[in-house]
């Protein structure tokens, strides 16, 4: 059981600096499917402190054009047509062949190739994709479901039923819309029922991008592990995502592409939120707030703005400790654990937004964390009823 960090493309030295450390908490990492082969050294790393490697083929985004990935054997015949595979055997073997050739030999499982799962026909392709991969290879499975949350609600267990009879016994569910700083109590509950499901089945399930949801589904014994980025992939919107990569790229005066915008993630404990660099320096500036938002973990021990001098190094160290100290808990108590986190955490949200917010900053969001506080007392009422 742990947090399972997906690196991106420039993670793997911060990564494999962390592991060398042999850090408690952690459960996997999934290696970058564009950058895979620069993370051989995190994946050496990771592997020597008994932390799986996992790859992330990301089929699920090659449905749609504006995906590059020419190094990976498998884009070569992208967009790939889901109809069509549902109905071709021999175009499904051929995908399963060159995902797992795909693979880097250093990763300790096979990730099936795999779509957005939101009807019937999807969900039964899904099944046969990661049921013939199993037969295709000796190394375990590791599957992944990104799932349209409604659908699933409905046929989840049909679904982990079906799982369950291919062989697959463990699986990183993402659902979407799913996740962030703004969920109502029914939407987390619904995923919740969904992990159970699976859970029920006997599948062990990761929580995909999924942030405190993530870390309150474990504490609550919805799901065994959670996974992020590095700072980033908290929730997921795969529409909205396959929505972004359609739009036509963005080329400077010489009619290369340019890069966009990339968001830096700065992990603030004190208040369970993971915020923009320039959020988190001007609350970490502020000398009433500093101490009870700032980290005293490892390198951060040295400097209060050690979340901002290292954000990336911050976010896995902050990460893994928060879970490790959650595991360290008999189970009974994991939930009360997570819920004194939680609630500290919201109380110092809603003071830094009725005291410190800068005036141009937008409030820190409050409703998820209430809504996992509902949950989790409903489900301590009920243990205890």
């Amino acid at each position: 059981m742990g947090v399972a960090f997906q690196l991106g493309h420039s993670d793997h030295k911060v990564v494999e600096d962390f592991l060398l450390r042999q850090p408690a908490g952690v459960s996997a990492i999934t290696l970058h499917a564009k950058a895979a082969r620069h993370q051989q050294a995190a994946a050496e790393a990771a592997i020597a402190v008994g932390v799986s490697v996992f790859y992330n083929p990301a089929t699920e985004r090659l449905a749609a054009p504006g995906y590059a990935m020419p190094e990976a054997p498998f884009y070569a015949h992208a967009p790939y047509d889901v109809d069509l595979l549902a109905s071709d055997a021999a175009a499904r073997a051929r995908l399963i062949d060159l995902v797992i050739e795909g693979h880097p030999a250093f990763t300790t499982a096979i990730t099936p190739p795999h779509f957005y799962v939101n009807s019937m026909r999807s969900a039964n392709l899904n099944a046969a994709l990661a049921a013939d991969t199993r037969k295709s290879t000796d190394k375990p499975i590791q599957a992944v479901l990104v799932l349209d949350r409604r659908f699933g609600l409905k046929v989840a267990a049909e679904l982990a039923a079906q799982y369950a009879q291919e062989g697959i016994r463990n699986l990183e569910l993402r659902l979407s819309p799913f996740g962030g700083e703004d969920e109502s109590i029914a939407k987390i509950k619904s995923g919740f029922t969904i992990l159970d499901a699976f859970r029920a089945a006997g599948i062990t399930t990761t929580l995909g991008w999924s942030g405190n949801i993530g870390q309150s589904a474990v504490a609550l014994g919805h799901t065994d592990n959670y996974s992020v980025g590095v700072g980033l992939l908290e929730h997921v919107s795969h529409t909205a995502m396959i929505s972004r990569q359609r739009l036509p790229p963005k080329l400077d005066e010489n009619g290369k592409k340019k890069g966009g915008p990339q968001f830096e993630g700065v992990y603030l404990p004190g208040i369970a939120a993971t915020v923009s660099r320039k959020v988190a320096e001007t609350l970490l500036g502020h000398t009433d707030l500093r101490l009870r938002l700032s980290c005293r973990l490892d390198e951060c021990r040295a400097s209060i703005d050690g979340p901002t001098r290292a954000s990336r190094r911050h976010y896995l160290h902050a990460r893994a400790h928060e879970m490790d100290d959650l595991l360290k808990k008999p189970e009974p108590w994991r939930a009360t654990t997570e819920e004194d986190r939680l609630g500290r955490a919201l109380a110092l949200r809603d003071l830094v937004n009725e005291k410190y917010r800068a005036g141009d900053s937008p409030a820190l969001k409050t409703r998820t964390l209430r809504s996992i506080l509902d949950l989790s007392g409903e489900s301590t009422a009920a243990q205890t009823a």
